[in-house]
């Protein structure tokens, strides 16, 4: 007995030794795993199997995903993180973390490997690390996904074309102070202790270039590129929800019905995606153009005809005084402002004679469920907040009126979607999805119309799981199988044209706003779009099967994204719809 316990005695102290001392000069096998940031794909990263069940990741590795500064002590065989002016400590082969000045044990200890230390993911699910880095991650062991998403106190930057005018909106969570000046060939929003993800919004509507924005020390930036001289640059602070508002004045009117072929063409270019790692956004160096005249707007300003309310509104304080342009001025309106969503041409008269019927139709709903991401996410409540996202912004613009097929958790036959339209007399029906694809890389955007046969195999496929619904419905009533049989009978040829045009405005909006692959105009035999006596068309916003694009459909700034393309599309499309009228 003595020499079993002798020999248990020394089994242990060789493996408590290999597990202390063999790190140093072992290795671990790794493989290459999913981490996205703020939406975007974080490339080349690996997660390291410390046995089948447990997975560490390198702090090294760790560092560079959350632009942290690494200090090494070799001697006590620690590192320090910095990141966000504060600390955290992590020692080699210890279950204790400081986060700050707070001690901390995990259920695993760090590991040491030859000069790497090697963390448990619990470190960064954590909601001390979560403090430190201001950001939540979330790691899913079994999809091999590692999302980070950054705080943010501003929603969502962005932008709404009309013919005289150009509105740039920033949502703001919370009321945020700032200020607004301009450089050459560019208008610089300055939004104090705001925190806002880094993007980019490529707009190319012939006034703005684009729009970057990101953080600079404890503010955040939005800096709108210009491509022509405007008249006049107004500021103004929105409520319910606090929005901040940069109305840009044409110096000529522009025609939104000729965006769309330019647009098209340019999106029709191969689509590549930015790495994370390679991603910038210059909010300093801004593009040059040429100098403008002044223009009348700010002439009459100045001489004091007609604007006698303009000339008691402060001009906001320049920033950069050597490179200012002097051709148009910024005010700021003191009163609550009317936005340009609501604002007609000739700023009288409504922009259509009557509302326009707009039924908007969440895909899914109930026990259907519609596609499922890798990391759990359902299309049923994805789409429903994509159409909550459309109702807002058309119940902005007093042109239309919106009907939703569903308001909730709910199952509806595709059958009665299509009745809920022509029932209403609707002048257009959408219907809002997500797609799906056995091959995870597929991705991007992309518009259905209706057509007995579908465009591509692709498109079939597509169709084919969306109209699947049908087996959940189980046998039809007498006064359902009559309302299909009616509805699928009916002829939908002089709608289709309509379904086209719409189709192409909508898909020309996207590449710029989601930064996703542009897919084009498809045709597909989808039922919900079978008998309506409207032009109708499908929304596939991205591909939940997709890891980057799973995560995008999770941040609210995607989901508005998709939301604005839709409704420029819209406008756009009745635009062309009232010019060809007036040419008739």
């Amino acid at each position: 007995m003595k020499k079993l316990t002798t020999l248990l005695l020394s089994s242990f102290i060789l493996f408590f030794a290999g597990y202390c001392f063999a790190d140093k000069k072992g290795s671990v096998s790794s493989e290459n795993i999913n981490v996205i940031v703020d939406g975007n794909a974080f490339r080349d990263t690996s997660v390291y199997k410390m046995s089948e069940q447990t997975k560490y990741f390198s702090v090294k590795e760790i560092a560079k995903i959350y632009s942290a500064i690494l200090e090494w002590k070799p001697v006590s065989s620690q590192v320090t993180i910095h990141l966000n002016n504060r600390k955290i400590d992590i020692k080699a082969n210890s279950a204790y973390v400081v986060f700050g000045r707070k001690l901390k044990k995990m259920s695993l200890p760090s590991r040491l490997i030859k000069n790497d230390i090697y963390i448990p993911p619990e470190i960064l699910t954590s909601p001390e690390f979560a403090e430190i880095a201001e950001a939540d991650t979330k790691w899913n062991s079994s999809a091999s996904v590692l999302n980070v998403t950054h705080h943010s106190n501003i929603s969502s930057v962005r932008y709404f074309t009309r013919s005289e005018s150009t509105q740039v909106l920033v949502q703001l969570d919370e009321p945020l102070s700032y200020t607004v000046s301009k450089t050459s060939g560019a208008v610089v929003l300055k939004i104090l202790r705001g925190k806002i993800q880094p993007d980019s919004i490529n707009v190319t509507n012939g006034v703005i270039k684009d729009i970057y924005y990101g953080i600079d020390g404890r503010s955040a930036v939005v800096k709108i590129n210009l491509e022509q001289t405007p008249k006049l640059v107004k500021t103004s602070t929105l409520t319910k929800p606090d929005r901040i508002s940069i109305d840009i004045i044409h110096s000529k009117n522009i025609d939104l019905s000729s965006l769309k072929e330019k647009i098209i063409s340019e999106s029709e270019e191969d689509y590549t995606v930015q790495d994370h790692n390679t991603q910038e956004s210059d909010l300093t160096l801004p593009e040059e153009y040429g100098q403008a005249q002044v223009s009348e707007f700010v002439s009459e300003i100045e001489n004091g005809k007609n604007n006698q309310d303009l000339l008691n509104i402060p001009v906001t304080k320049f920033e950069h005084a050597n490179i200012i342009d002097d051709s148009y001025m910024i005010v700021d309106d003191a009163e609550s402002a009317v936005e340009i969503l609501t604002k007609t041409s000739d700023g009288n008269k409504s922009y259509h004679k009557r509302k326009k019927i707009i039924v908007l139709d969440a895909g899914h709903g109930g026990r259907d469920l519609g596609a499922i991401g890798p990391n759990g996410t359902k299309e049923k409540n994805i789409n429903l907040e994509i159409v909550y996202e459309l109702k807002s912004i058309f119940d902005h613009d007093s042109n239309y009126k919106i009907i939703l097929t569903r308001k909730d958790d709910t199952f509806i036959p595709l059958a009665e979607r299509t009745n809920i339209a022509n029932k209403h007399n609707a002048d257009l029906f959408i219907s809002v999805h997500c797609n799906t694809n056995f091959d995870r890389e597929v991705s991007g955007f992309e518009i259905y119309y209706l057509s007995e046969n579908a465009t591509d195999s692709e498109a079939g496929a597509t169709a084919t799981l969306e109209n699947s619904v049908l087996e959940m419905e189980g046998k039809p009533n007498k006064r359902q199988a009559l309302l299909q049989n009616m509805l699928w009978s009916m002829t939908v040829t002089d709608f289709i044209n309509d379904s086209s045009k719409l189709s192409g405005f909508i898909i020309a909006e996207a590449p710029g706003r989601l930064k996703i692959p542009n897919r084009g105009v498809k045709q597909a035999n989808f039922y919900v779009l079978r008998g309506t006596q409207m032009p109708s068309i499908l929304a596939e916003s991205a591909f939940l099967s997709n890891y980057t694009e799973e995560a995008k459909l999770n941040l609210r700034k995607f989901r508005v994204a998709i939301a604005d393309s839709i409704y420029e599309g819209v406008v756009k499309y009745y635009a062309k719809q009232t010019k060809e009228q007036k040419n008739k």
